[in-house]
């Protein structure tokens, strides 16, 4: 993941950068069957969750996972991050077989068992916020008001396999195609024409119009007015599609059977399939952001992502843009190579907090602890960001 040199080029007024999507293998320390992944938005922190009560966690971007205790045997389908709050605690939630569902407020240093030894499964959960829920699966939703202390099920007919919400409006999806829609946090639901009977396994939404359903038979659906219509994506795949997640309305990714991962710049007008290394049926997607992120699957897999052509950001105008900054990693000195007037220079940390700020090319990082950055580098032109190491 470490890179010795850092390079955004392009020689039009308004252009496209190709595509230099790499992956890596990370290293899970577990050869159970991962189901789900979840990241605090803005971060490089995440969860990981699977069978035989797995939970991994990461603070760097999945270099590393270490193992957490669930005290719970349950296969755990889904994990979700549901926010941030007082002194620190970010909630996070998992749900699974037996309609198991446990928490954390504390990072996952300790989890608590919420409910256990329903004849179920739950196979997804989401919370917007620390006390608003709904977990879905196996012919039944049900829905919490009180942080998953509590959960009023409702049985039916259908298989709920993905649920994501925007404030107080969801969408969920599942087997037969059915998508539906809810404006009361999950209290009623309303149906919604997909045009699909295949089953729906992923959905995601960026804002309370736009979203992306996927599925069976490399299925990919979008809508842009609240699922009221949905259209078909090619997405150059017959595979399986387990997961969908985007950044923004232009850059999105999926992921699915035999290994299958899928990359769009242009809000899924056109899919990009490309070789992930395994084999491995991947079923579940967090992003860093529009270019890297990290897909989870069977027999303990994770695969770090990134598309080094930096394809989400927002460029236009440029004429000649070239921006070098060397070395990286490095102990001290520097250097942001462009023949642009630099305006800005931020380093982040991966929490987001601003550590430096700088308006000359060549200036020290010496007195950051070693770890991980991201810097920001603004040009009369445009900016981009990339991750740099300090050792």
């Amino acid at each position: 993941m470490k890179k010795n040199l850092l390079i955004l080029a392009c020689c039009a007024s308004t252009f496209t950068i190709n595509s230099q999507v790499s992956f890596e293998t990370q290293t899970s320390g577990t050869t159970q069957h991962l189901k789900g992944t979840t990241i605090i938005p803005g971060t490089t922190k995440g969860w990981a969750s699977g069978a035989g009560g797995t939970i991994l966690y990461t603070t760097d971007g999945g270099a590393n996972w270490t193992a957490q205790s669930s005290g719970q045997t349950a296969t755990f389908e889904d994990i979700m991050w549901g926010a941030s709050g007082a002194g620190g605690a970010e909630y996070v939630w998992a749900c699974g077989s037996s309609a198991t569902v446990v928490s954390t407020s504390d990072a996952g240093t300790t989890w608590s068992t919420l409910s256990s030894g329903a004849p179920f499964t739950a196979f997804t959960i989401n919370f917007q916020g620390i006390a608003n829920g709904v977990m879905m699966g196996d012919q039944f939703f049900a829905v919490s008001t009180n942080g998953g202390n509590l959960f009023s099920p409702t049985m039916n007919s259908n298989t709920y396999y993905a649920v994501d919400f925007v404030g107080s409006t969801g969408w969920a999806c599942g087997n037969g195609g059915f998508i539906k829609k809810t404006t009361d946090g999950g209290a009623t639901w309303t149906d919604q024409v997909s045009g699909t009977t295949l089953a729906l396994h992923g959905i995601d939404f960026i804002n309370a119009n736009e979203g992306w359903a996927c599925g069976l038979g490399g299925t990919m659906l979008h809508t842009t007015n609240g699922g009221a219509s949905w259209t078909v994506q090619t997405s150059s795949t017959a595979n399986l599609l387990s997961d969908v997640k985007f950044a923004d309305s232009q850059n999105g990714w999926a992921c699915g059977y035999t290994g299958t991962v899928l990359r769009t710049t242009n809000g899924g007008a056109t899919w990009t399939s490309h070789v992930s290394g395994t084999t491995a049926w991947l079923q579940s997607i967090a992003l860093i952001d529009g270019n890297e992120g990290w897909t989870v699957g069977e027999v303990g897999t994770i695969i770090h992502f990134e598309d080094a052509g930096g394809s989400s950001a927002q460029v236009t105008e440029l004429n000649s843009l070239q921006v070098s900054i060397y070395p990286n990693p490095t102990s001290s000195q520097l250097t942001i190579e462009t023949d642009e007037e630099v305006q800005s220079v931020i380093i982040s940390d991966l929490n987001g907090q601003i550590v430096q700020s700088e308006t000359n090319k060549n200036f020290s990082i010496e007195q950051l602890k070693t770890g991980m950055y991201m810097i920001q580098v603004t040009t009369t032109n445009g900016s981009t960001t990339k991750r740099i190491s300090k050792i």
